[in-house]
Order: C-alpha cells, then structure tokens, then sequence
C-alpha cells in the first residue's frame, strides 16, 4: 500500500512540475516606437520597398508576439482600416511592402493619382487570443504618379489578334485585386480591353508610345502573334500587360515516373483538352512501366505545361500530402497553380473510381473564375 501512495505522489508531482514548466505565459508588451519614411513618391514599376518597422514591444517569457499593421486615411481612427497586412514572417517587428501595394492602399483611401495625400498607420500585436493596438501612430505622405482608378469589376479581350476575332468579348480570370489573366490564342493585329461587354464599357489598351503603360480611354495594342497559345496578364497596380508563350499542349503525367497519362491539346476559348488510358502503376502491372523501387500504388498525378519554352507545373497549390477525393469536393480542390517543376511537390491522388478507366480530361482556365481540371466522359477500360 505504502508503495502505491508512494507512486501516486510522484505522478501527480511530475504532473505538478511539468505544469509549472510548460504553463502558457500570453503576457506581452505592445511596441512604442514606430519607424519609416515621413514621404514616399511611389513608382509602381519599382522593385524597391518600402520598409516600415518598430521597437519597444516583447512578449513576457521571451516566447514569439505576432504582429499586424493597419493602414487608414488621414484623421481615420483605424476602427475599419483600408488596409491590415501581417509583418514579416507574421512576427517579425517590421513589414516590407511594395511601392504597388502603397498604391492600392492609398487609392483605397480617396488619393488620386498624380496627387499627394496622407496615410496612417499603427500596429497590432497579438499572443495567445490577447490582441492590442499601438498606442502610437506614424503617418505617410504619399504621392501617386500615373494611375488608373476607375478598376473595372470583369475585364474582356477585344481585337482583331484574338482567336475570335473581336466578334465578342473574351472574360479575364481576375487573379487579385487589378490583376487579370486570360488564356487565348493570339494571331498578328491589334487588342484592346473592356470593362464589360456593353456598347458603355470603359476601354483600356497598352500605350506602346509611352513605356508600354496601361491607358484608359480608346486605343488598341498591336501584337505579332502567330497563331501562338498566349497567357495575357493586365495589371492595373503596375499599369502593365505581360504576355507569356504556352506551348499548344499540356501533359497530365504520373508522379512516380513521368509517363504521360494523356495529352491535352488547346481547344479554344482557353480550354485544353484530351483522352487517355487510366491505370494506376504498380509492380502487379508490369504494362504500367513500374519502377523497380516503387513499393506503392501509384495513383498521384500533375500537370507539365510548357510556358515560354520551359517545362512548368501547373499543380496543388500546398504542399501537404495529396488526399484521395471522394466525391463532393468544390471546384477550388481541382484549382491549377503554377510553380517550377519538382517530383515529389503539387501532386493530387486520383479518385479510386478511375482506376482501369477511360476518362476526358479537360483544363479550364477561367471557370467560375478559377483554373481547374476535370474528369469525364468516363468507360471503363478492363
């Protein structure tokens, strides 16, 4: 007895010193001092920061404080902010920011362009669900140069380069906010941008006189395509339009050994599409071109896309282990995104119904405002 009363003390003393070792301290100080340019004159095409900073804030213990920076118009109290970004590594005490995102903000907050005007802003540290604002705020004289303000909501490709020939309006993918991309199939003559596809649209077309900027009003960008597949970009934060070179077909391939499930050819209004032969690779099936190491089904696939001249993934957009899909998932689970090409990383697992199957696969890159793959018209192949 006396042993087991002598057991139970010392667990519940490990248990009593292990609380006091590991009990969660949320207690913080929020910074005092703030740090950064009185006045910025913003050049959106510049790839140099602007850094804001501050100091005299820490947490109790020395743990980790995360840290906020809220942005508002001059005489704003911060109660519905313009802007909130996270700092550096969400807890750096310092948020590195781009002369395009300053534009934003400051449109946001009713400056011109071309004009000057103020912003403020403070900081918010948080730790543990406590969170607290800066008693301290700093202020930004910012002057805008050339601009667009009037952003349209949808933006649609007109010309007669276009692979409809202008005879309608072809929709942009909005990828952000000013940000808008489209996949099309350019030949030699001109295009131009609408806000929508009305007889009253604003129009918006690349100044080829004057540095290649985005204009508002009437205009038309020449452009030399040869029937080339072509991913147009037009950013309104920079006032620029990029146009990359996608090769006219994209492979869907195995994870484990590269081999081509099927090849999808471009079908037009920015859709690739083509049929292949589904059988998940596995040392059973030696038609399957197993290799020799592989103790595992294979069943995880991606994409391969040539985008201007280069092999690309167009993949999961995180980088955990891909799910097997049941059914049911939304559209966002199938969402293409773009990164430089590594085995291992961006793969999904294949539904276990497409096993043996004969299947469509498709490529929209502008569906509901997303770029996606699908599975149809589904035989079975054994």
């Amino acid at each position: 007895m006396k042993k087991i009363l002598l057991f139970i003390g010392v667990v519940v003393l490990t248990l009593t010193s292990c609380k006091d070792n590991y009990d969660f301290n949320p207690g913080f100080t929020v910074p005092t001092e703030l740090s950064g340019p009185k006045s910025v004159t913003l050049d959106v095409t510049s790839t140099v920061p602007v850094v804001l900073s501050w100091s005299g804030g820490k947490a109790s213990d020395g743990g980790i404080v995360q840290y906020s920076v809220l942005f508002d118009k001059q005489g704003g109290d911060f109660s519905n902010p313009t802007a909130t970004l996270p700092s550096d590594l969400g807890a750096e005490p310092q948020l590195t920011i781009t002369q395009s995102q300053i534009n934003i903000i400051a449109r946001n907050a009713g400056i011109k362009p071309e004009q000057t005007g103020t912003l403020i802003w403070t900081v918010v540290a948080s730790r543990g669900g406590d969170v607290q604002r800066c008693a301290s705020t700093s202020a930004i004289e910012v002057t805008r140069g050339e601009g667009i303000d009037n952003l349209p909501s949808a933006l649609f490709l007109y010309g007669s380069a276009t692979e409809n020939g202008g005879q309608g309006g072809q929709q942009f993918r909005k990828v952000s906010d000013g940000v808008y991309r489209i996949y099309t199939k350019l030949t030699a003559g001109n295009i131009e941008f609408r806000s929508s596809t009305s007889s009253d649209a604003f129009t918006y077309y690349i100044d080829q006189q004057n540095n290649d900027k985005l204009k508002e009003g009437p205009g038309t960008t020449t452009v030399d395509g040869k029937n080339d597949i072509s991913r147009i970009t037009v950013d309104f934060n920079t006032m620029s339009m990029n146009i990359d070179n996608i090769g006219s077909s994209v492979r869907c391939i195995w994870g484990a050994t590269f081999d081509n499930i099927a090849v999808l050819q471009y079908k037009g209004n920015g859709n690739f599409s083509g049929d292949g032969d589904i059988r998940f690779i596995q040392q059973s099936r030696p038609e399957t071109n197993p290799p020799s190491w592989l103790s595992w089904v294979e069943e995880r696939y991606y994409f391969i896309a040539k985008v201007n001249g280069a092999d690309t993934c167009w993949g999961r957009a995180d980088d955990v282990s891909a799910e097997r899909p049941v059914g049911g998932e939304p559209d966002s689970f199938y969402a293409l995104h773009e990164f430089g090409w590594s085995q291992w990383d961006h793969l999904w697992k294949m539904k276990g119904s497409l096993d043996m199957s004969h299947a469509t696969i498709t490529i929209e890159t502008n569906h509901n405002n997303l770029m996606i793959h699908t599975f149809t018209n589904i035989t079975s192949i054994k």
